[in-house]
């Protein structure tokens, strides 16, 4: 199962626009270099599926979580993952740690008790060997060698 890197982001800051990167490296116990989330922990990264944001964006109910999570790298071409499943990213290794996905009092669709369509589809992952990584990398999945 492989895919390939169609965005990396950076963020310099919260609430900051991300700025998207052709290259950067991912820091083991970290995240990626200098972003304003690599603060260790189990989401030092926090990825998307291509076609999951496809599918949200051309939805009329994106809600209020959509337009807030900004994913530091965008991933194209590979099936849902699930926590502890390694990816072989460029360099680097990532495990992923979760989907950890809050709602927003405020959304209009939490209010509603309706589900958010972000709801599945955002994961995070911890950096388990540090590398470059570059847009067009390849992704390809593996059990976890590091629990």
């Amino acid at each position: 199962m492989h895919g390939i890197i169609e965005r990396i982001r950076f963020f310099s800051d919260k609430g900051k626009t991300g700025i998207d990167l052709e290259e950067a490296s991912l820091l083991k116990d970290l995240g990626l270099e200098g972003d304003y989330h690599a603060k260790g922990g189990d989401r030092q990264i926090s990825l998307l599926f291509a076609e999951s944001r496809d599918k949200i964006t051309a939805s009329e109910r994106q809600g209020l979580c959509f337009s807030r999570f900004k994913e530091n790298i965008t991933i194209r071409g590979l099936e849902r993952v699930d926590p502890g499943v390694q990816l072989a990213v460029g360099e680097a290794v990532l495990e992923i740690t979760g989907e950890i996905k809050t709602c927003h009092e405020e959304c209009s669709f939490y209010e509603q008790g309706k589900s958010c369509l972000l709801a599945g589809l955002n994961l995070f992952a911890k950096v388990v060997e540090s590398g470059i990584i570059r847009t067009g990398d390849r992704v390809e999945a593996k059990l976890a060698e590091y629990q």
